[in-house]
């Protein structure tokens, strides 16, 4: 379990950072041919969105009707804030259908999840997210293993987030 996450961590900071490097050209691409990239294109963005996700999942300072260059950045921010999540869920995630949680643990002070869960065929991953308090607002968002929500109903995909949010 913890060994397949390890072997899946530098082939995944690579997909993470093409992604970033490829984001003005695809999101280039877009405004041309709509906002779902063709074919594994997309999997540097979302599978459960395309690239005007932000609009339809409400996310803070996202906008309908954009045209031209405001249309061409948004785009590219919209892959950057999830960068390389297709190649996450479909090449280093875990299937879906049929997985369970074999254990789980939640509290709510800091926000500490931890989930061990077990595919269909039996092979176990697991989930860890913490929020760590730091100051004025602000916590450490930690996410490793793979996610324990399907959000494309497929497969779970592989998480490895570090970073600072603004407390919602």
């Amino acid at each position: 379990m913890i060994l397949r996450y390890l072997a899946f961590w530098l082939p995944n900071i690579i997909f993470v950072l093409l992604a970033w490097l490829l984001s003005p050209l695809l999101a280039a691409m877009s405004v041309f041919t709509g906002p779902r990239l063709p074919g594994f294109l997309q999997w540097f963005s979302t599978t459960d969105a395309d690239l005007d996700g932000g609009i339809v999942q409400n996310v803070a300072g996202y906008k309908c009707g954009l045209k031209g260059l405001q249309l061409w950045w948004q785009r590219t921010c919209w892959i950057c804030r999830n960068p390389a999540h297709g190649w996450q869920s479909e090449l280093l995630g875990m299937p879906a259908a049929g997985s369970i949680i074999v254990r789980q643990a939640i509290s709510e002070t800091p926000k500490n999840q931890w989930y061990v869960m077990e595919t269909a065929k039996g092979v176990r991953f697991f989930c860890w997210k913490r929020d760590q308090p730091l100051f004025g607002g602000f916590y450490l968002k930690l996410w490793f293993g793979w996610v324990n929500k399907s959000y494309d109903g497929r497969n779970h995909h592989y998480a490895f987030q570090i970073g600072p949010k603004r407390r919602q």
